[in-house]
């Protein structure tokens, strides 16, 4: 008999139960959000009768104290699927789940913790079921392809034998050519769809092509960084890029539904540390913080007929359209409008609302005026005459129509900052580290290539490392009195090998002195839910890992930071004494 879908199983059944996760060694299945806000988390229950192979992924909820099965599908003996179904709750009443709702339950399902495709869910289930039925004696079950019958084959027409029929063959013929055209087709969505692995090999390939190593660097030598009552400075960190959305675009394991309902998901943009480089203060420290506003009009008709559409979008829109075939549609589509309101008395036949809103117009100041004078000036447009409602009030009467103007927010907007620093290096060692920290900008924002050799062919070309700006005082701790900096591209580098406008170099043409200007641009908008302690995990800074680790000091000026971890953080937590971003 077919697998048991109830909520509870008589002992008596032959249907065997497990929970994806428990036992299994199979990745948890969780139903997030919980529907109708009921139970937090719910795992999906995997149920097989071995005996006949059916199988069924129920979820149970406890509904006032009742606990109720939600049939997400059942699989018939050959693996056929079957959206919803129906079982029994604990009082004995049979519910019945929809083809649509357990549709929608299994767009909510994420597989630890990531949102999942129906195919992911159903083959992770599978995978379940299938272990649970051979662990219990059954055999193998066939396997459950979601838009697929599994089982149908072709029955094979031999020669010299009669056929049973004219349709047996046309239909063996129509399977066939259909298998072959599945099969064709998978082939060719399979070629042409990047795996995890061919993405992630086309991201190393592009990450070979970044130059020799970049070193750490820092500037002046006899610096008080991070000392008690030691001078302030800035920390900059340069890391590889992660694209933030790669995994919107590519990502396998991704539901594009909740990109829909919730919003695309940003990851952190620092994939692997490179090097870092410290600084003095530099002594042009500011910040501007924008967002796009822009002026927007709507006068009153427009305003009427937009209500009257969002109202009733098939009576307004309707007289609009029809309207318009005669240069009339804002016209119709206002008094289509205006008719949705109550007529005369109360009444609601057509002839009664119409009369309401002649009435409704002739006890408004210049109501009647303002109907006329649109009428009029679309019959002047119908016979070529260009004369626009506000044209005619305005030299008539001396008024406009109310644009009802505001300020609405557009969009948001992307930080630039500026940052110049004076070096004069005293000995040869330190020139050498200026050297070092000029190119660490220079090289850091240059695009790669797919091979580490100057002058070969490269087919694409990678984004360039990205940057961290920190203002540190003692002890290397945040300074809070400041604005905070999110990951930066490096958009321009300058420098001045002559900053007083002669040359003047040591031996072998050494620069005495040089300034170095960078200008940065943030990765992303800042929000207001930047201001904020509650960062999401996957994104939370890892400033706090302690000061050996994260800002030296450097026993050896060459030598990177090699601990700290890949995936760092791009946001921070910002205290409530915080200046912030």
């Amino acid at each position: 008999m077919p697998v048991n879908t109830d909520v509870t199983i008589p002992a008596n059944s032959n249907t065997k139960i497990t929970t994806t996760g428990e036992a299994t060694g199979e990745r948890v299945v969780v139903v997030d959000p919980p529907i109708a806000g009921i139970n937090p988390t719910r795992y999906v229950e995997v149920r097989v009768d071995p005996a006949d192979g059916t199988t069924a992924a129920i979820v149970t909820s406890t509904i006032n104290g009742v606990r109720t099965p939600q049939v997400l599908y059942t699989t018939s003996a050959d693996g056929t699927p079957t959206f919803g179904g129906k079982g029994k709750n604990t009082n004995g009443n049979v519910v019945v789940t929809t083809e649509q709702d357990a549709k929608d339950a299994i767009a909510t399902i994420t597989i630890d913790g990531q949102s999942a495709t129906q195919d992911q869910v159903i083959k992770t289930i599978f995978t379940a079921a299938n272990k649970l039925s051979t662990s219990s004696g059954g055999n193998a079950l066939v396997s459950t392809t979601p838009g697929v019958t599994p089982g149908l084959t072709t029955v094979p027409v031999v020669p010299g034998q009669a056929e049973q029929s004219n349709n047996d063959s046309s239909n063996a013929i129509i399977t066939d050519v259909g298998d072959k055209l599945k099969d064709f087709v998978s082939n060719l969505f399979q070629n042409v769809t990047l795996s995890d692995a061919q993405r992630e090999n086309l991201l190393n390939d592009l990450s070979k092509g970044r130059g020799d190593d970049i070193k750490s660097g820092v500037y002046p030598f006899d610096n008080t960084y991070g000392e008690i009552r030691g001078q302030d400075y800035v920390t900059i960190d340069q890391f590889l890029l992660q694209p933030p959305r790669g995994d919107q675009i590519f990502g396998s394991n991704q539901n594009p539904v909740l990109d829909v309902l919730k919003g695309a998901k940003r990851l952190t943009p620092l994939k692997k540390f490179i090097a870092q480089v410290k600084l003095p203060m530099p002594n042009n420290i500011s910040d501007s913080n924008s967002v796009a506003w822009g002026e927007d009009i709507m006068n009153n008709m427009s305003a009427t007929i937009t209500q009257g559409i969002m109202q009733n979008p098939l009576a307004v829109g309707g007289a609009g359209i029809v309207g318009n075939m005669v240069g009339l549609g804002p016209q119709a589509a206002f008094l289509a409008a205006g008719m949705q309101n109550e007529g005369i008395d109360g009444r609601t036949g057509a002839t009664d609302r119409a009369q309401r809103l002649v009435q409704l117009l002739n006890e408004r100041p210049g109501g009647q005026a303002l109907a006329k004078v649109q009428g009029n000036a679309a019959i002047l447009g119908m016979i070529g005459v260009a004369a626009s409602p506000e044209a005619i009030l305005s030299r008539g009467f001396g008024v406009v129509p109310n644009s009802n103007l505001e300020l609405l927010f557009n969009n948001v907007t992307l930080r630039s900052f500026q940052f110049s620093w004076r070096m004069s290096p005293r000995d040869e060692k330190e020139a050498l580290e200026v050297k070092k920290i000029i190119r660490f900008f220079k090289q850091g924002m240059a695009a790669k290539t797919v091979q580490n050799q100057a002058g070969d062919r490269s087919l694409y070309l990678g984004s360039p490392n990205v940057f961290r700006l920190q203002y540190r005082t003692t002890g290397g701790r945040i300074i809070e009195g400041v604005n905070r900096i999110k990951p930066c591209a490096v958009v321009g580098t300058a420098v001045n090998y002559t900053p007083d406008g002669s040359w003047a170099a040591y031996d072998e043409g050494q620069p005495v002195s040089c300034t170095l200007s960078i200008q940065m641009k943030e990765l992303e908008p800042v929000f207001a839910s930047d201001y904020s302690e509650n960062v999401i995990g996957s994104r939370r800074s890892g400033e706090q890992i302690t000061r050996e680790q994260f800002i030296g000091p450097f026993a050896d000026p060459d030598q990177a930071i090699t601990d700290i971890p890949t995936g760092v953080g791009d946001l921070y937590r910002i205290s409530p004494n915080e200046v912030g971003y």
